[in-house]
C-alpha cells in the first residue's frame, strides 16, 4: 500500500520513499542525460518530419520548396524513436496488464458511442499537435525539457497546463452530473 504524504515515517527511523518519488527521480536523471546527449526533447516535431518524408517521396520539388519542411529536416531524429517508444511501450503495457482496450468514457452529451469518443479524442489530439507546432514545441519540450533545464518559462507553462487541466476536469465533472 502506498504511503500518504501526511503519514508519519516508520518508527524504526528509516524513511522509505514512495514508488512515485523513486520513479520521478529516475525520470529526472534519464531526462537530464537525454538533454546532455541529444539536446531538448519533444515529440510534436516528429509529425511535420513524417509529412516531410512523405512529401519528399511523392513530390520532392514541393517538399524542397517548403521552408518549414526543410527546417524540420529528416525523420531520423531521437524524437522519432521517442515517439515510437511511447507507442510501443503503451501497447506493451496494456498487453502485459491484460487490458483488451482502453476504457472510453463519455464526458460530453454528444459522445454517445465509443466511435464518437475516439473521433473526438483524435480531433483533440490533432488540434493539440497543430497548436504545439504553432507554439514552437509540445508539452514534452516545454515541460519535461524545460523543467529539467530549470527554465522559468517551462515551469510557468507547466503550472498553467496543470491549473487549466484541473479547472477543465472540475467543470466537465460538474456538467456530467
Amino acid at each position: 500500500m502506498a504511503q500518504s504524504a501526511t503519514q508519519a515515517p516508520p518508527a524504526d527511523g528509516s524513511s522509505k520513499l514512495p514508488a512515485w518519488a523513486k520513479l520521478g527521480a529516475i525520470f529526472g536523471v534519464v531526462s537530464a542525460l537525454s538533454i546532455l546527449t541529444w539536446g531538448p526533447i519533444g515529440v510534436s516535431g516528429t509529425y511535420p518530419r513524417f509529412i516531410g518524408a512523405i512529401f519528399r517521396r511523392l513530390t520532392p520539388d514541393l517538399a524542397h520548396a517548403n521552408p518549414y519542411l526543410e527546417k524540420m529536416g529528416s525523420l531520423i531524429k531521437p524524437e522519432t524513436f521517442l515517439l515510437i517508444g511511447l507507442l510501443v511501450g503503451g501497447f506493451l503495457a496494456a498487453k502485459l496488464a491484460g487490458d483488451k482496450a482502453a476504457p472510453a468514457e463519455y464526458p460530453h452529451p454528444s459522445e454517445t458511442t465509443t466511435g464518437k469518443r475516439y473521433r473526438d479524442a483524435f480531433i483533440g489530439g490533432f488540434l493539440i499537435v497543430f497548436g504545439a507546432r504553432i507554439a514552437g514545441g509540445c508539452t514534452s519540450g516545454h515541460i519535461i525539457s524545460g523543467i529539467t533545464q530549470l527554465s522559468i518559462s517551462g515551469m510557468i507553462f507547466a503550472a498553467g497546463v496543470f491549473a487549466t487541466g484541473i479547472l477543465t476536469a472540475k467543470l466537465m465533472h460538474r456538467e456530467a452530473k
